[in-house]
């Protein structure tokens, strides 16, 4: 909670309207979900402007608005120059008003699950502030530190971008004290413009941690990576299936929908959940807990489930029709994408396969070559049917029909338009992985086919 006199100091802006004393119980860029008492702030975008939503803000009882310019007769109203600048500067200057310990989570895959599985650890011992969902930009990242309150004892949240300088710009609001790196892979290529550069991008929160101290938890499979860290002035503890590593994942395997794997050859760990690639992600949220000195022993005992996260690896089973479906449709990069199809190959044995793969965006000039790649994977996986949306997606058809003629291929340019072809193709029995990048719009495959099946009749 802060005054309206707080916030503008914080901000640099005038308070041209409004009581320097009057309190601001919380802050929100959204107009159609602000709460009684919040602060409104304006933001500006492309496609949109803030500023048009104020008498909206006002209406649902907004107790003051940061803005560019006045627009209307609000009655508290502070104005910057950049709206966005000064809700980050806000979000800076609020968080250093907590002596509480940050985990930021970054890395190029796995960020909101390992996220959620960190703060179900944590909450064993802590009052945590869960980032929400996947705010991890530079405007989620300073509107989730704004939610912190006085009974807080933990701030978990993730560090995203698509371009240098992003992270050290999140890290430098959130102040993170612990930085959990997942892994660094080819993706958002045109923003970073290479391998190397997405190296140097998430590295920056350990940069930070460099300066000011804390502890660096980071995939140890990965050896460019640990030789980067190594040698600085923050702790480093490691995790991944190397000995060298300091948290060891071994004896995996999934079955019936549980997760089973060793940790340092002596903690044993059962969680429900599907996909392999998610023991990497648990393993980072015990390398986590180990580090705040939680009973890991305990932990096994206690910890059952992975979080869900809609869109993540979701399994569902369509009994009226035995059809197994496996929505992975909230993001995807080339390696995500080989470690869902080897989980999805498990789920689905003996089953006839069939895939909705959408564009992998965002990879640049290599586009061409991953598409490609990917259809080699896809044939040699023995998919039975192969549906592709988006412009990308041909150059998956065209060589997996190239490696595989007995296949079915079919292009779709928009998501929607594949939902009359699953259900003509669709037969009982079958097993279907949907996934693309969040920007093709996959996500709405699932809820169509289930709905479906759920009102369709059944003939026997």
């Amino acid at each position: 909670m802060l005054t309206l006199g707080q916030i503008t100091k914080a901000c640099g802006g005038t308070l041209i309207a409004g009581g320097e004393k009057a309190l601001i119980v919380g802050v929100s860029s959204d107009s159609r979900t602000i709460q009684r008492g919040e602060l409104f702030v304006a933001l500006r975008g492309e496609r949109f402007d803030g500023h048009a939503f104020l008498k909206e803000a006002d209406r649902r009882g907004a107790a003051a608005a940061l803005v560019e310019y006045k627009n209307g007769g609000r009655s508290s109203v502070i104005v910057v120059e950049d709206t966005l600048k000064a809700l980050q500067r806000l979000a800076r200057f609020y968080r250093a008003q907590f002596s509480i310990p940050a985990v930021a989570i970054t890395g190029s895959a796995g960020k909101t699950t390992t996220k959620e599985c960190i703060g179900a650890v944590l909450s064993e011992v802590f009052k945590v502030k869960l980032g929400f969902r996947n705010w991890n930009n530079h405007v989620g990242v300073p509107l989730n530190i704004l939610k912190l309150s006085g009974e807080d004892q933990c701030l978990v949240l993730e560090l995203g971008a698509n371009h240098k300088g992003e992270i050290a710009r999140l890290s430098e609001m959130a102040q993170p004290t612990v930085a959990v790196i997942t892994t660094i892979l080819p993706v958002h290529l045109e923003g970073f413009g290479s391998l190397e550069g997405i190296y140097q991008a998430k590295l920056e929160v350990a940069d930070y941690l460099d300066r000011n101290g804390g502890t660096v938890i980071a995939n140890g499979d990965d050896p460019k990576l640990v030789e980067r860290l190594q040698g600085r002035k923050f702790s480093l503890i490691t995790f991944g299936t190397k000995r060298s590593c300091d948290y060891v994942l071994s004896g995996l395997v999934v079955q019936d929908g549980l997760i089973y794997f060793r940790v340092n050859d002596r903690l044993e760990f059962r969680i429900r959940g599907q996909g392999a690639f998610n023991a990497m992600n648990a393993l980072a949220a015990i390398a986590t807990a180990g580090y705040f000195n939680l009973d890991l022993e305990s932990l096994g005992e206690a910890w059952q489930a992975l979080p869900k996260i809609e869109g993540r690896f979701h399994s569902d089973h369509i009994a009226s029709r035995d059809i197994l479906l496996v929505d992975d449709s909230y993001n995807a990069n080339p390696k995500s994408f080989e470690c869902a199809l080897e989980s999805f190959q498990d789920l689905a044995r003996g089953r006839r396969k069939v895939v909705v793969v959408g564009d992998m965006l965002e990879l640049g000039g290599e586009g061409r070559f991953y598409h490609e790649a990917l259809g080699k994977m896809l044939a040699r996986d023995g998919i039975d049917y192969l549906i592709g949306v988006g412009l990308l997606s041909r150059l998956v058809l065209d060589t997996f029909k190239a490696l595989r003629p007995e296949g079915h291929v079919v292009y779709c340019e928009k998501a929607e338009r594949a939902n009359p072809y699953l259900l003509s193709i669709l037969q009982d029995g079958d097993a279907l992985l949907i996934k693309g990048s969040h920007g093709m719009k996959l996500e709405k495959i699932r809820p169509f086919l289930k709905e479906h099946f759920r009102t369709a009749p059944v003939y026997v």
